[in-house]
Parts: C-alpha cells; structure tokens; sequence
C-alpha cells in the first residue's frame, strides 16, 4: 500500500514542527508516493505496535519521546497502533513510554502506557489532600505512611529509566515494579492508588475524626476475649 506523504504531512503543520530533526529530518520534501515500509529522510515509519513501543523506548529524553508521539499521531496510516495518552486526575497528559505489551489478560483492565509516571502524580496529590485531615487521625497517619513508601518505590524506577532503552527493557522495569509493589498488574497498582486518592477526598467531607453526635453505650467498643478452645486437637 502506497501512502502519499504530502497529503498527511504539511510543510507548515504542528507535527513537522515537533518533529525530531534527526527522526524526520526534511520529510516534507518528499512529493512522490512511497511504500509506508520504505524510509524516509532516514525515518522509517512503524508499521506494527510492537515498532511504535520500540520508536517509544529508544527516545533520548521524554521531550523527544514527546515529540516523537505528537508526530506518529499526524500519520494516518499508524493512529490506529499509537497507544491513547493516559489521563490523570485534573486531565494531566502522560507520555507512553514505549510497552510492548497489548493486554493484560484480565477483562476490563487495559495495559497502561505510562505507569510510572501516573503513579507518581496520583501519590503525590494523594499526600496533599491528606495534609487537610488532622495530623493525629488513624486514617492519615496510616494511609500516608504507606503512600510515601510506595511513592518513593515508584521514584526510583521513574529515575531507572535509561535514554534510547528498548521496549523489552521497559517491560522488564515495570514487571520489577510490580513485585515490589506487591501486585500482579502494576494495572491494579493504579487502581489501587485512584481509589485511594478518591476515598482520601472524601474522607475530608465525612470528617470520621469527630466525636459522634450520640454517645456509644459503655463497652459498646469494647473487644470480648475469645477463650482458647479445649477441645480441638493439638497436632
């Protein structure tokens, strides 16, 4: 299938002025049709989602990586292979960074192309809105402690990440991630932490650490002693 470059790419359109110099070079030049297997300008055009996650990965820099994204979204021919941004809280925009892999196996859990970062920003705006509930609250002082832990596990694989590493290398880093953190699916990790951030939230409108409005009954909270039972076998 040919594909006429000058009829998806504009001399003066945004993608050619994202465009990595030395990813594209003078791609507008090209006026005749050219197989989309075919290089141009030194930039061969990914034909496969495995060859976008690769394209992704070997970024130098996430401004490139960004560059890169922004302009494989101006070709038609691939948009339907280009991983969707993932969205945050308050639409924040996060970069894939370039995984290879297409499904998680679990129904209604899609593959997250940029984890890391997603995490971090979720963390973070969750420690904030903990900071508006009373410092000595059960809650608080629970959830933040395992928040920061988890936050700075996720740190250290955000700063692991190397310039121009392969897609293999990046599944590689989140499959670690996902054993230090102690999930399956770095996904459910994700889940996890919106949740989090959701009831974190709420927690100011319920204000759980007032007095309740009608006295509990004496002993109401009181725990029972359950007695060792004499009867059952010992080994």
């Amino acid at each position: 299938m040919s594909l006429r470059l000058t009829s998806v790419l504009r001399p003066n359109s945004s993608v050619l002025r994202t465009c990595p110099s030395h990813m594209f070079g003078r791609i507008f030049r090209a006026t005749l049709a050219v197989p989309a297997s075919e290089t141009v300008s030194g930039f061969r055009i990914p034909r496969t989602e495995r060859e976008v996650a690769e394209l992704l990965a070997n970024a130098k820099s996430d401004k490139e990586r960004k560059k890169i994204f922004e302009a494989l979204i101006g070709i038609k021919e691939i948009v339907s292979k280009v991983p969707s941004k993932p969205r945050g809280h308050n639409e924040d925009d996060f970069i894939p960074i370039g995984r290879t892999k297409s499904t998680t196996d679990q129904t209604g859990v899609d593959v997250h192309h940029s984890p890391f970062k997603f995490l971090e920003a979720t963390f973070e705006k969750t420690l904030k809105v903990l900071e508006k509930l009373p410092a000595a609250t059960v809650y608080r002082q629970a959830v933040e402690s395992i928040t920061r832990d988890q936050l700075q596990i996720i740190k250290k694989y955000v700063n692991a990440a190397v310039p121009g590493e392969g897609a293999d290398v990046v599944e590689a880093r989140v499959k670690a991630a996902e054993t230090e953190l102690g999930v399956v699916l770095i996904e459910k990790a994700i889940e996890q932490a919106e949740d989090e951030y959701d009831l974190a939230l709420k927690m100011i409108d319920f204000k759980g650490w007032e007095n309740l409005q009608e006295k509990p009954a004496q002993g109401q909270w009181d725990y029972f002693p359950v007695p060792p039972s004499t009867s059952y076998p010992k080994n």
